[in-house]
């Protein structure tokens, strides 16, 4: 009776650790969303995005996030400054209400090549799934972005 009943739960302990390698094996391979075929949800300025997650993070939170991550919008407004890291990582930081206050847009890889002649003080509009707003560094999140000419 006792070797039964450590029989039957060393086999559910092994199909659960299989299911569990089944389940991390699909989320590492899930294909990305293509940021550049998707429509925007939302289309705001830079100031407005700011102005929205400053005033009201949870009200902010509910329209740009989603429980399967961030919701694609497409922002406009004036670079502050651009931070390229190798061939590989390339950050947009777009003016808001303040120094301060900027919104941090990470660009897809492939768009890297186009996006490097921007500087700071060229008004661009960029589409990017919204990540939130980090209370640290005072800055909305975009990550995935691309950008649109």
């Amino acid at each position: 009776m006792k070797n039964k009943i450590l029989t039957y739960g060393i086999w559910v302990v092994l199909i659960g650790l299989l299911a569990g390698i089944c389940i991390a094996i699909y989320m590492f391979n899930k294909p990305k969303r293509d940021i550049s075929n998707t429509k925007p949800e939302y289309t705001v300025s830079a100031e407005q995005l700011l102005t929205e997650f400053t005033k009201n993070e949870q009200a902010a939170n509910a329209k740009y996030l989603s429980a399967s991550g961030g919701k694609v919008i497409q922002v406009s407004g004036i670079i502050a400054e651009t931070d390229q890291k190798g061939d590989t990582t390339l950050n947009i930081s777009l003016k808001g209400l303040s120094d301060s206050k900027r919104i941090n847009c990470s660009m897809e890889k492939t768009e890297i090549p186009g996006a490097r002649s921007l500087k700071a003080g060229d008004k661009v509009s960029i589409k990017g799934e919204c990540t939130g707003y980090l209370d640290i560094t005072n800055e909305v999140s975009m990550v995935r972005c691309i950008y649109e000419k």
